[in-house]
């Protein structure tokens, strides 16, 4: 997966160490009830779509860049599902970078112009799932959040149950 130019350059002076960054996650439920997802390239899983909050982002404004990038469609940011940090979201990449993340989760609904695409070289493939017929290579994390999303409930979870 590329990296921005903003974590090259800390990446040049830190080396693999442990970096902590910011990071978002959008769950895109269409107006059919369905979660739009990603076969992501790097895990072979689907996944809603997520990446990192640039400077001077703010985080709603870095989920909108991130599900366009990723999935070609424009989305709005509905509530905040869940913050999500800790020892399970440390990530160890194959080039021996280490990250550890504090994930904001969105709900989010489409706008209604265009359909989603592959649109970057993060994704093998973006379509929506029927909630009832998600698919089997997703991990158990993911499944949790698009759970919290469905939820009626206004408020933000701070460590969801897995």
């Amino acid at each position: 997966m590329p990296i921005s130019d903003y974590i090259r350059n800390i990446r040049a002076k830190i080396g693999n160490d442990l970096l902590l960054l910011p990071g978002v996650t959008a769950v895109v439920i269409n107006d059919r009830d369905e979660v739009l997802l990603q076969l992501r390239r790097d895990t072979g899983t689907w996944a809603p779509p997520s990446g990192g909050v640039e400077p001077g982002e703010t985080v709603a404004e870095s989920a909108r860049r991130e599900v366009l990038e990723e999935t070609g469609i424009e989305i709005v940011p509905e509530r905040i599902v869940a913050v999500l940090s800790g020892e399970a979201y440390n990530v160890t990449y194959p080039n021996g970078d280490q990250m550890a993340t504090v994930t904001t989760v969105f709900r989010c609904r489409p706008l209604p112009a265009g359909a989603p695409r592959v649109n970057d070289d993060e994704s093998q493939a973006i379509r929506y799932f029927a909630l009832d017929a998600l698919p089997q290579n997703m991990l158990a994390r993911h499944r949790v959040i698009i759970r919290l999303a469905l939820n009626g409930d206004e408020g933000a979870y701070f460590n969801p149950p897995s």
